[in-house]
């Protein structure tokens, strides 16, 4: 069993080089971590189990924010802002099998699991939103919820005739085929107090697959990847979804799926030329999908040369191989990559994310 608690790391003031603009206030931000587990192993060594659970709170936490007059974030002076908590679970299991001596086997699981919460903010700064787009920040971050938390307006449907537009909250640009939003604080308005969070893209938990396999000259290993219960803020709907957004490349599903007086089940929203508070001019679910996915980051295929083959040309070794590279996604995301990067403070949105590419490589390792 294994416990530890690590002290305090940071930096206390962001000011030394000459472009950046010191804050003589500013404190050490401060990260206190708890680890306890435990390593296992059991069948002769064959299976081996690695757990963790851990705790990192991180207090006075470092921030630039955006400031009139300053130069970039080279020129923004840091400022302490809030503290945050991580906690969650690492686990690792290790299995090895030798059959007949010449059939080796060894596969690993990585599972992690971690929650984040933002515990308090600075005074006077009930949140921040972070991130840009043509129609606004789609991350807040806030305090008692994760960082980078997708926020606007929910969409409950689309209205679908002229009663239930009369009958529906006041809402600026309103009509049958746009989009219906909730009325979150029943005020019977629909105005930017209802905004609420519509997403989260952190992942309720990551795993991976790593199996080997060893036949005689001959081995196989993979490696899968995986991630579950993460949203993502799709943005490329609103280039793709909507007449107003430009003219260009329109999806497929405005042609077929949207809606039309006869095709009044429909959820993608009427093909219009208005551009308004009830269309596109707003963040909403409409842009939220579930971003878990399952790929195949890697399979490679060897097969090590005979010692009497390629001795005679004076090698130590010689090995040829095959190897696929994300070949294999499973999702439901309909973007074109649900593996997105980002910034910590606005991360999950896909704003045209490059997808990974596929790729064969065939190869010979030579050992002199």
């Amino acid at each position: 069993t294994n416990y530890a608690i690590d002290g305090s790391t940071g930096a206390s003031r962001q000011g030394f080089r000459p472009t950046r603009i010191g804050n003589p206030d500013a404190k050490w931000e401060t990260n206190v971590t708890t680890n306890v587990g435990f390593d296992l192993a059991m069948l002769d060594n064959k299976l081996e189990i690695v757990f963790d659970w851990y705790s990192k709170v991180t207090d006075d936490l470092l921030f630039d924010p955006e400031l009139p007059g300053t130069a970039g974030a080279a020129g923004r002076p840091f400022v302490n802002i809030a503290k945050m908590k991580n906690t969650g679970i690492d686990l690792q299991m290790i299995y090895r099998q030798t059959f007949d001596n010449s059939l080796k086997f060894e596969g690993n699981v990585t599972f992690t699991t971690y929650n984040n919460e933002i515990q308090t903010i600075a005074p006077g700064v009930p949140y921040f939103d972070w991130g840009g787009s043509r129609i606004g920040s789609f991350n807040r971050n806030m305090e008692g919820s994760p960082m980078s938390s997708f926020f606007g307006y929910k969409v409950i449907g689309l209205f679908q005739d002229d009663a239930e537009v009369a009958s529906a909250p006041a809402q600026d640009g309103k009509e049958p085929g746009f989009f219906r939003y909730a009325d979150i604080n029943g005020d019977n308005v629909i105005n930017q107090n209802d905004r609420t969070f519509i997403g989260n893209p952190n992942p309720d938990f990551t795993y991976g697959l790593n199996l080997s396999l060893e036949y005689k000259g001959f081995d196989l290993t993979t490696f899968l990847y995986g991630s579950s219960g993460n949203d993502i803020f799709n943005y490329n709907k609103w280039w793709t979804d909507f007449w107003p957004s430009f003219q260009g490349q329109k999806s497929t599903e405005l042609l077929n799926e949207s809606w039309t007086e006869t095709r009044t089940g429909a959820s993608v929203p009427k093909a219009s030329n208005k551009s308004n508070f009830s269309t596109n001019t707003q963040a909403s679910s409409y842009y939220i999908e579930n971003g878990s996915f399952l790929r195949m980051k890697n399979i490679q295929l060897g097969y090590n040369l005979p010692k009497n083959i390629f001795s005679k040309v004076g090698l130590s070794s010689a090995r040829i191989y095959i190897q696929g590279v994300n070949l294999l996604t499973a999702t439901k995301y309909s973007g074109l990559d649900p593996e997105l990067g980002g910034d910590d403070r606005s991360f999950g949105v896909d704003a045209g994310n490059y997808p990974a590419a596929k790729q064969i490589v065939v190869g010979v390792n030579i050992g002199l």
